[in-house]
Order: C-alpha cells, then structure tokens, then sequence
C-alpha cells in the first residue's frame, strides 16, 4: 500500500515511490484531468540533489502565487508561469528546485512542480511531510500582505521587504479563484486523500505561523482562505496544529 494508504485498490508497495508518482497521475485521470508533468513543461532540473521525502504525507499545504499573477490579465498559459515559478523559486528564493509539489493553474490545469519523492520548499523551517500545491493567482486583498507581516519585521526585515509590500498594497489585480480552479484543486486533493493518511489541510499563513520563527505570511491571502475552509469541510479534514 502507498504510505498509509485508505483505499484497498490502491496496490503499491511502501517503498515504491515511483510507482506512486505514477499512481496520483491515473488517479487524476480517471477524475477527468491530465496532469502537465514536469517534462511537458521543460521543468529545469534541480541544482542540487533533492532530499528525499519521509514519505508519510500528512497535510496539504495551499498557497497562492502571490502579486505577479492574475486570471484576469496575465493570460499566459500553464507552462510559461511554470517557468516563472521555478525560475523565482530557484533565483530569487535560491532553492534547489521550485518549492511545491503541484500548481493549479486558472482554467484548472493540474501542474506537477516538485517531484512528488522529494521533500518540498514551500513552509520555512517544516516542510516535512507536507505537500505544497500553489494556486496560479493572487488571492490577497490590496494591502493584505503589509498587514499580516510588516508589524511581524525586524527594522532590517521590513527595510528589506519594503518593495514587495509596496506592490501588494497599491495593487489592484486581486481576485477570486476560478471555479475551474477550484473544481482541479478538489480533485487533487481527492487523489492525494486516496494515496496518502491526510488528516489535516491549511493555508500557508497557517503553517508558519507554527513553525520555527512564527514568521508571519498572508499567502494563501483572504481568498485562498476560503479555498482552504471550503476544502477542510468538503473532506472532513482539520486545521494545521502542533
């Protein structure tokens, strides 16, 4: 069986991981999505050897993409704001590879990001047994960003940060998720469900804050919030905790 997996017609052995990979990309199939792997959008590889997962998935983590991104005008494709991620992600952030473990895109395009085997980048200082799924939009209010983590800086963070928070607060390309994104995100958790003993589901902001540090984030945003309150009582799962 995959990890501690619930559903009996899941035949995998523990140990095969690839098998797994394999297993999430049927299971979403059958849902009625093709996911786009990491080949299909010339993924760069990773700079580093990767770190291989503990392999007992627990929590779902959902982000957004954050300011530079938006279903109303970006109107890039898929495999291209995959490459702004990975790019960001691997320059900007300086990770070995993008931080999460699938995006969802806004016309519900299920994306594989970092390799389901490898442990993810996506909660400072906690990443395992967690898997990141980002959400291809900005789902923050204009200013959200300034309120939840200004006041949490040091002098030289907020110095730092200034040009971020700036952008966030006099933007205005903030919206809702699509319901086709949403729909895709659903599916993908239903699959992960299936494969994995999840028991707990969360936003971003929800997961730092237990982290080591406490660093403050508003990613998921407002919006995402409400993706993540939907998806908890949708699959009876509970709210990160120690």
């Amino acid at each position: 069986m995959v990890g501690s997996s619930k559903d009996n017609f899941v035949s995998i052995k523990v140990n095969d991981r690839a098998a797994t990979r394999q297993a999430v990309i049927v299971q979403l199939k059958q849902k009625g999505y093709t996911l786009l792997e990491r080949s299909s959008w010339g993924a760069m590889p990773p700079k580093n050897t990767l770190t291989s997962s503990h392999w007992d998935y627990r929590d779902i983590v959902i982000h957004h993409a954050g300011h530079s991104y938006s279903c109303a005008v970006d109107g890039h494709g898929a495999i291209e704001q995959m490459k702004r991620v990975q790019s960001y992600d691997m320059d900007g952030q300086s990770f070995d590879d993008v931080g999460y473990h699938y995006a969802v895109s806004c016309p519900g395009e299920v994306i594989e990001a970092r390799d389901i085997r490898f442990i993810g980048s996506h909660v400072k200082g906690d990443n395992t047994g967690k898997l990141g799924t980002v959400l291809l939009e900005n789902l923050a209010e204009a200013g959200e960003a300034w309120q939840q983590e200004y006041s949490r800086k040091s002098l030289w963070q907020k110095l730092k940060g200034s040009m971020d928070i700036a952008k966030d607060a006099v933007a205005f390309d903030h919206a809702m998720p699509t319901r086709a994104q949403v729909d895709a995100l659903s599916a993908l958790i239903a699959t992960l469900n299936d494969l994995f003993n999840i028991t707990a589901l969360g936003g971003h902001r929800e997961y730092q804050l237990l982290a080591p540090g406490n660093e403050g984030r508003a990613c998921p945003g407002r919006y995402g919030m409400q993706v993540v309150d939907e998806m908890r009582a949708k699959f009876g799962l509970r709210a990160p905790s120690k």
